[in-house]
């Protein structure tokens, strides 16, 4: 399926030039959709701290990199929307392997809640999108439960519609999100108070 209003573009975000050339090629821009992701599985007792600095360099500062760049465009067409993909692990870690990966996307997430508050005044809309985990590339030979990027697509996409700042794509999401108001043990297979 085309859609003559998608133009699709070469971008790397931790290519400051490339970053350039695409705001030049997507003037008129009204959504900007962040989805580029690494994980490393960098351990962070034992692994290399420039493992854990690629995870950072890339979910953090690269989707920063663009979402500067591009934050000027988005105002002189009228605000539109920034939809930064995180996960699940945002708010926890589950397993050995997740730790650079959950720290990379920790820090994304409150990102994205800092860049909605400095691009308010601009009336761009700034929304998180959390997941457990999408049938893609990244996660191809792991055994869990898969959401289809499409439905990831659909929600990220209806909640833009409805104005929302933060989409819970899937049941696992929910739950972590509701689970962080109580006892964070609860996260860890651990009863309550031990």
């Amino acid at each position: 399926m085309s859609d003559p209003r998608v133009t699709p573009l070469h971008l790397d975000l931790l290519d400051g030039e490339s970053i350039s050339e695409a705001v030049v090629a997507a003037r008129d821009v009204t959504l900007l959709v962040n989805n580029a992701g690494i994980s490393t599985g960098a351990d962070l007792m034992t692994d290399d701290l420039d493992m854990i600095r690629q995870d950072l360099e890339t979910h953090l500062f690269g989707t920063l990199r663009v979402i500067r760049a591009f934050a000027p465009a988005l105002a002189s067409n009228g605000g539109g929307a920034i939809v930064n993909l995180l996960s699940v692990l945002s708010w926890v870690a589950t397993a050995e392997g997740s730790g650079s990966y959950s720290v990379a996307k920790a820090a994304e997430w409150n990102m994205t809640n800092g860049v909605r508050v400095e691009l308010a005044g601009q009336k761009t809309l700034v929304q998180g999108v959390h997941l457990a985990a999408a049938d893609t590339d990244m996660m191809a030979g792991r055994d869990a439960p898969k959401i289809d990027p499409v439905d990831v697509a659909r929600a990220a996409l209806d909640g833009v519609q409805a104005g929302a700042v933060e989409v819970l794509v899937d049941g696992p999401s929910r739950f972590v999100k509701s689970a962080l108001a109580g006892d964070p043990a609860q996260l860890y297979g651990r009863p309550p108070g031990n």
